[in-house]
Formats: C-alpha cells, structure tokens, sequence
C-alpha cells in the first residue's frame, strides 16, 4: 500500500495551516479526477454513438487476445492428446509384437531389425487405427529398401483360441492354477508331451548325435489332461499341416525350420515349431519349400514374437486382371498351369496340394512372375508313406470334382476337395482341377474360354477341348495330359505375340 509522506515541523508536530491546504488540494485534485472520468466517459459514449464504428475496434481489441489463448490451448491439448493416444503404429512396441508370449511365438531372429527401426510401416499401416479395422492383422511396411508384408497369422479372436488351447492342454501337466499360467509358460509343457530323443548321422556318419524331435500327433483328439482320445468335431483342429500326418514329413518340416533359425537353442525351435504347427503353417510352408530354390511362395525373412515378413509381391490377379493384356494373361495362365505341375510332382517324396487357390491368393510382381502369397491352406502329402501303408485303392488314380458344390447356391462350381483321397491315393489331380477352374471358369476371367482371337483359335483348333478337358474330365489322366497340352500351346503363343 502507497503511502503519502509526512511532512513534520521542527517540534515534530505536524503544522495546522499546512494540514489545512493539503487536505484542500487533495479533495480538489479528487474532484477534478471524478469529474475528468466523467466527462472522457461521457465523450467515449458519445463517440460510439456518433461512431459506431469504434465499437467493433473495441470488439476486436478484446476477442483477439482471447483467440489466441484458444489457438493456443488447441495446440497444447494435441500435443497432449497425440502423446495418449498415439496417431502413428510403433512396430516396436510389445503389445503389437506380444514378445512376451515367446517361445508360443512364430521366433525371434528378426527382433533387431524392429527394435532399430529398420522395418518401417508404410501406407495406410502407418497409422495406429488400422488395427481397429484390420481383420486379418496384414500390414505393409519397408524393410532394408524392399517392401514387405507384416503379418499376425491371424485374427486376434483365433490368436485368442490359439492361447487358450495351449492354456487348457497344459493344465494337468502343471500345479498351478490356469489363472497362474502364462502361454509362454504353458507351451513348454506342452510341447514336451510330444518330444521323443531321436539317433542322427554325426559329419563322421556315425549315429551317435541325440537330438529333440517333434513327435506327430492330433490335437483335435490329443487330450493330455485324461490322455484320452476324443473324436468330438469341436475340440482344436490346428494347421493344414495336421492333414496327412506322417513322421517323416514332421521331421522335414523341422530341419528346415531349425535350419533357418541359426544360433537358437533346439528345443525353443520346437517351441516356435508347436505354436506354428497349431496356428497357421504359412511360415512353415515358405520355409520348407523356399523361392530361392524355385517355388513359387514370396520370401520369408523371419519373425520376431508373434509377426512375420515376407516378401510384398504385387497387386493379387483379381487386382491384376482388368487392366493385363492378352499375352499377359495367357502368361499369368502358363505360369499357374506350370504351378499345379510343380506341386504334383513334389520333391524328395512330398506332394504339396493347394486347397484354397483363388485370384485373391495369387500376386503378380513387377516382372509378371506369380507367387502364391497365402500359404495356409496348402496340404503336405508324404507318397513314401503312401506306398509303405497301401491303403485301399492306393494305386488307383483319384479323378477330383466339385462334389458338395450343389448345396451352395452362391457357388456351385466351387473347389472341392476329399482330404481322404488326398492322404491315400498316389494320384490326385486336384491341383490341375483346382488352377483348371480359375483360369477356365464361366466367369472367364482370363479371357481364354471366350476371348481368344480367330488367329490363336485358327491356328491351335483343338485349344478350347484342351481347356474344357482341364476344367471338367471325369476320366483319369485326361486334365492332366489336357494340362501339358496347354502348357504347350500357351508358350507356342508367347513366342509369337
């Protein structure tokens, strides 16, 4: 609080005349203040009503100020907000990788390259909300300047089964309550059940190296708890790579896989091994059949917790289609027909079937080569074991058809397939049944059933049999003599276009 100073006389009482004329310029220099506020009040009012004008300056003078406050408060409270809920998907982080579910993981050798950002997500991946809306856990990215596809193997709700299943099959294996239990935990458990010791050739010859096998088994009957066996159609199912058991397949698939994981120990191999085995067999397949070796799968590059990479390809042929050309399409056409070939001939005694080919599971690449780039539901035929067994009408070769197909009016010339036969004839020709159908289809995608110019139909007459025996011979061996055929003609068209 100001204060006035105190003018005191020399006896140090204060002067009476003195206190009289400072008590009257104060009360005067009180009036003329009152007075002077009144009188500039009273001229601002009369300016605003000789001028309006002077009262949205003052408008003004007074909003600005409060706008920027809000400007500024907007800023802040995205800034905020953006911290919270982040905009952008962090491949890094562990609850998109679920490490923490590891060894019930797909593996970890490409754990550095997201933890250092080398897998960058590009796209409409780039964006956080994308998992809200991405069924299939499918994201697209970038990883050493190559464009990549990162995938969960599956929706979360099947993520979700696969956890539970693993939880359940483990609960008599251990003393703790399912509440205490982790998966990470519960798959070690049990994958052992299935573990046997198994005598391999040492670099001397010699068999005298032990190693830790998975041992075939069904986990739609497999129940460890009561170690019954129940036939119940509800109980877990597991991957396309179930279909056909056979040890010798098993241990295949299982050199490969520990092959391609270097420097891990064996038996969390297995562990990676069980959870792919139960969950989608994808990993698996690229592995075991790998594109550097021929087979028409994208590269696999690896995994880290529960994603993996593979090889982006190209836009799928449903995309493709529209906008191919003739020779393209005839060429997309030879390299399917030369697919169906490659899977039935196998390797080393494998015969792979393709039970789920569609124009939406085939990509083209910048080069116009195809790749299968869904590898789930492809089947693994062990024909060694086959010839051992002899099972009923093993020889005789199996004609496939679209039977069931009659009880889907929305398809009724869709792919069946008897996994029966599959597992039990040395001769199946539904990979030739199954790529005869897309690409010869009423729907005539490809343009090669009614499409085909008066030059290619003049010069190749019996073209269209050809194609209609691939699509719909019932006689054994006629799709796939009509098959080679085509392969024939088709290259014979390539080289003159």
């Amino acid at each position: 609080m100001r204060r006035r100073r105190r003018v005191v006389s020399a006896s140090g009482k204060l002067d009476s005349t003195l206190k009289m004329r400072f008590r009257t310029e104060v009360f005067k220099e009180r009036i003329s203040l009152e007075s002077g506020e009144k009188q500039q009040l009273l001229e601002s009012e009369g300016d605003l009503l000789n001028n309006p004008k002077k009262e949205s300056r003052f408008c003004c003078s007074i909003m600005t100020p409060i706008l920027v406050w809000i400007a500024i408060f907007g800023v802040f409270s995205t800034a905020l907000l953006r911290s919270a809920i982040p905009i952008y998907l962090n491949v890094a982080d562990e609850k998109f990788l679920e490490i923490k579910k590891c060894p019930a993981c797909f593996g970890v050798q490409l754990c550095p390259a997201f933890l250092t950002g080398d897998i960058v997500p590009e796209t409409w991946s780039r964006y956080k909300a994308t998992q809200l809306l991405n069924q299939r856990n499918v994201y697209f990215a970038t990883f050493k300047d190559k464009h990549v596809v990162l995938k969960k193997l599956g929706h979360n709700a099947k993520l979700e089964q696969l956890d539970r299943h693993i939880l359940e099959q483990s609960v008599g294996l251990l003393r703790s309550p399912i509440e205490q239990l982790s998966v990470s935990t519960a798959v070690r458990p049990y994958t052992h059940q299935n573990v046997w010791l198994d005598r391999v050739k040492d670099l001397q010859g010699n068999c005298s190296t032990l190693v830790h096998r998975l041992r075939t088994f069904d986990p739609a009957t497999h129940d460890l708890r009561s170690n019954a066996l129940e036939g119940s159609p509800d109980l877990f199912r597991g991957s396309e790579m179930f279909i056909c058991p056979s040890q010798r397949k098993l241990n295949f698939i299982e050199n490969e896989f520990v092959k391609n994981n270097v420097g891990l120990y064996r038996l969390t191999c297995l562990y990676n091994l069980m959870t792919l085995l139960l969950l989608n067999s994808e990993p698996l397949i690229f592995q075991s059949f790998p594109a550097n070796k021929g087979w028409p799968f994208p590269v696999y590059y690896g995994a880290c917790g529960r994603v993996i990479v593979e090889e982006y390809v190209g836009p799928n042929l449903a995309q493709w289609l529209p906008d191919a050309s003739l020779s393209e399409r005839i060429n997309a056409a030879l390299q399917m027909l030369k697919i169906a070939e490659q899977f039935t001939n196998g390797t080393a005694g494998f015969r792979l079937y393709a039970t789920d080919l569609s124009l939406y599971n085939i990509a083209v690449g910048l080069d116009g080569i195809l790749k299968i780039v869904d590898g789930e539901n492809i089947v693994i035929v062990d024909l060694e074991k086959i010839e051992n067994d002899r099972p009923n009408n093993f020889d005789v070769p199996y004609v496939s058809d679209n039977a069931g197909c009659e009880h889907l009016p929305s398809d009724p010339n869709c792919v069946s397939y008897s996994e029966q036969d599959m597992c039990n004839r040395l001769y199946n020709d539904h990979n030739y049944f199954a790529v005869c159908r897309e690409l010869f289809s009423s729907l005539d995608s490809f343009g090669l059933m009614n499409g085909l110019p008066d030059s290619i139909l003049e010069r190749f007459p019996l073209i269209l049999k050809y194609q209609s025996d691939c699509y719909s011979s019932s006689t054994p061996g006629t799709r796939e003599k009509a098959a080679k055929n085509l392969i024939s003609i088709y290259g014979e068209i390539l080289s003159t276009i």
